[in-house]
């Protein structure tokens, strides 16, 4: 029985998913706007990946604030703050008034915004669910946003392609609309916090890091997402850059890759959120996902056929889900509630921050030599990295 039989679960699955389909429809959008207005491999990165940047820097300073937060208060919130700012993106582009500095501006305060959800998000699942469907909602939540992978960027280049990118800077902003309601009504279930919370912020921030490296399973865990995210998933974030660059600037092309990439999560994600895997598989999948993931980044780099590139990205969507799924799993079945977001969100500030790293280098690498000669060096480094450290960590 998967956490779908759950019916509080079922509707935030489904609104949640209509607000997710927004959040790639506008990363894409933005992303495109970008290529168009600059040409250039730096901005159309630096904008594409500044809705993530700012949880890696940010998250774990507002995990510890979010410890105690009323769930149910700050997802309202913040959700209502984020249909605010896509509604600008929208608006702005009505006016004909954007610039690579608006589109980099409005990314960046979303960015921010989406740090401070991260915790939220992240335990907001445990507080819907039951623990024992607890494995199956975290796979579940993870197919739906993998799911927007596919069919995000499949409208936003439906959209652009026969509309405009007004219509589909709108159709982003509204998506938040239905998971509002949801979010006032759900009912949920209570959580053990530390009730001296507020009262040392630094100590509970360092607590938070020691936890997770005193604990080897979730240290070694936290090493594999950074090694995957800055190495592999990096490259996978920046379909534009890659699109515009190695693609011939086609929108229909940037659409087929970036599609291609989701199908492969959302495989990765189905196959998660069926429940049948248990700790130890998850474990023993992490190293090959690795390897699949630095072979393809190589391939990827040696050519420029669209076909090859796109089944490329749909292994390392695969490879990284499951990479992702798998650690964030691990992590959720070791910690306890009253340490959750804290120790969640440096996966997240891990995956995120190093992603965003990743790709910035690429888009700068991009500017002075052809993007291809970063693309091969970020796997052969990685695996270099991981082979070096993997001893420390065992």
């Amino acid at each position: 029985m998967t956490a779908l039989s759950h019916r509080p679960f079922l509707a935030y699955f489904i609104t949640n998913s209509i607000s997710l389909l927004g959040l790639w429809i506008q990363k894409i959008g933005v992303g495109w706007l970008t290529w168009q207005l600059t040409e250039s491999t730096f901005w159309t990165s630096f904008v594409t990946l500044a809705l993530m940047a700012p949880a890696g820097i940010l998250g774990p300073f507002f995990a510890v604030w979010a410890e105690n937060w009323n769930m149910r208060r700050a997802s309202i919130v913040l959700k209502f703050l984020m249909f605010i700012l896509a509604s600008s993106v929208w608006y702005l582009q009505l006016l004909e008034l954007h610039s690579v500095y608006s589109l980099a501006l409005l990314s960046i305060f979303h960015g921010i915004l989406s740090a401070m959800y991260h915790p939220v998000r992240l335990v907001f699942v445990s507080v819907i669910v039951e623990k024992k469907f607890l494995g199956s909602a975290i796979g579940l939540n993870s197919a739906s946003f993998n799911a927007s992978r596919v069919i995000g960027p499949s409208l936003a280049g439906f959209f652009i392609f026969f509309f405009n990118l007004e219509i589909t800077f709108l159709i982003s902003a509204l998506s938040y609309l239905p998971l509002l309601p949801f979010l006032f009504l759900v009912p949920l279930r209570d959580r053990t916090t530390s009730k001296n919370q507020e009262k040392n912020f630094i100590k509970n921030f360092k607590d938070g890091f020691q936890i997770a490296l005193e604990t080897q399973i979730i240290s070694s865990s936290l090493f594999i997402v950074f090694v995957n995210a800055f190495f592999v998933r990096g490259i996978l974030e920046i379909q534009p850059t890659i699109a515009g660059e190695l693609l011939l600037g086609s929108s229909t092309n940037l659409s087929i890759i970036t599609v291609t990439a989701g199908i492969g999560a959302l495989l990765s994600s189905i196959w998660t959120s069926a429940g049948k895997l248990k700790k130890h598989n998850l474990i023993t999948l992490l190293f090959p996902m690795l390897i699949f993931g630095f072979i393809s980044s190589l391939i990827m780099g040696l050519t420029s056929n669209l076909i090859l590139i796109s089944i490329l990205f749909l292994v390392m969507g695969f490879s990284t889900t499951m990479i992702g799924i798998s650690t964030q799993t691990i992590i959720q079945l070791e910690v306890e509630d009253r340490f959750r977001a804290r120790i969640l969100t440096w996966w997240s500030s891990l995956s995120f921050g190093s992603l965003t790293l990743g790709g910035i280098i690429l888009g700068i690498c991009g500017e002075f030599f052809p993007i291809n000669f970063g693309i091969i060096l970020m796997p052969v480094f990685g695996f270099t990295i991981y082979r070096y450290f993997f001893a420390k960590f065992n």
